[in-house]
């Protein structure tokens, strides 16, 4: 991968499609995934893109279309080719980036829209998914039905989130303004083993710090970014984040660095924070409509990607 320098932005549109979604391939360091669906997801077909980074910029490799629109992605963390799709319509869709058209596999559980899936980077056979039928489901690949199908909350459920550090534990976050952290190892795998209020109002992100296994961020519609210490099951928020002016729609810890996270927001920016001490870092202010998805790049350092509505992925450097 061709270095660039901080303040560079790489960008890539693709009309019809805006975007809800975007995560790096944890085995090539050129294959983006983009989640994508027309008018705005409202309603209509979605479409996976894959996207290729090369010293030249950025450039669509290959895309499949679904049937409703994909409102998240995930790559497979043992078999490189494969990208799974969580769609609208309740279904997921495993596609194979080394062949054509149609899905390798299809799951179709969930009775309301899936807009969240995440591959677990420790037990690499297995992933969760979050749904609006407030529902938390855990698949395996090699499985036709669902290995637990957790009621997680009364409401909506926007993230469940794995544990980097314990394969056995989730967070999840939803409209009713909670966070609930799940162990599947439990006699009662569907019981919460801590429960914490983060605001009156919907939490729409959560994410695991990478570095420090009792650290969670959450973002939502009160607009803040909040880090909380969770030893010991109590829990403590040690940092509120003030700086976006609408709902943040997502939060992710940076890979490589425990002291810095990312943030999306309806306000059409993305925020790189400082944490110890707490400071806005960086923002990035070039999408034109609600920014949607952020991701960091797993093997630069400092490289992430953000899509949008405005139809855009944006790559540039903290």
């Amino acid at each position: 991968m061709t270095p660039r320098p901080p303040g560079q932005m790489l960008k890539i549109q693709t009309p019809s499609f805006s975007h809800h979604g975007v995560a790096w391939s944890p085995y090539f360091e050129d294959k983006i995934a983009v989640a994508s669906g027309t008018n705005f997801g409202l309603v209509g077909n979605g479409r996976l893109h894959i996207l290729q980074l090369a010293p030249q910029g950025l450039s669509v490799f290959k895309t499949f279309d679904t049937q409703d629109c994909v409102y998240d992605v995930a790559w497979h963390e043992s078999h490189e080719n494969q990208v799974i799709a969580a769609c609208g319509n309740g279904s997921l869709r495993l596609f194979d980036i080394s062949l054509e058209g149609l899905p390798v596999k299809g799951w179709n559980e969930h009775s309301a829209e899936v807009v969240h899936v995440e591959w677990n980077n420790l037990q690499k056979e297995t992933f969760v998914t979050a749904s609006w039928d407030q529902t938390v489901k855990i698949f395996s690949v090699d499985r036709t039905t669902s290995l637990l199908s957790i009621p997680a909350h009364n409401a909506q459920i926007y993230t469940a989130t794995w544990s980097p550090h314990t394969p056995s534990m989730l967070a999840t976050c939803a409209a009713d303004g909670l966070v609930k952290v799940f162990d599947i190892r439990n006699r009662d795998p569907t019981r919460p083993v801590q429960i914490f209020q983060v605001a009156p109002e919907e939490v729409l992100s959560c994410d695991w710090n990478k570095y420090d296994l009792s650290t969670l961020a959450t973002g939502g519609k009160d607009k803040s970014v909040r880090i909380w210490d969770m030893r010991g099951g109590r829990t403590e928020c040690v940092g509120d984040l003030q700086g976006h002016s609408l709902a943040v729609r997502k939060v992710q810890w940076s890979p490589h660095d425990r002291n810095v996270l990312a943030s999306t927001s309806y306000d059409t920016t993305c925020r790189i924070w400082g944490i110890n001490p707490s400071i806005t870092r960086q923002v990035h202010d070039l999408h034109t409509e609600f920014c949607m998805g952020v991701a960091w790049a797993l093997f630069d350092p400092g490289l992430i990607a953000t899509c949008g509505w405005d139809q855009e992925v944006h790559l540039f450097r903290a």
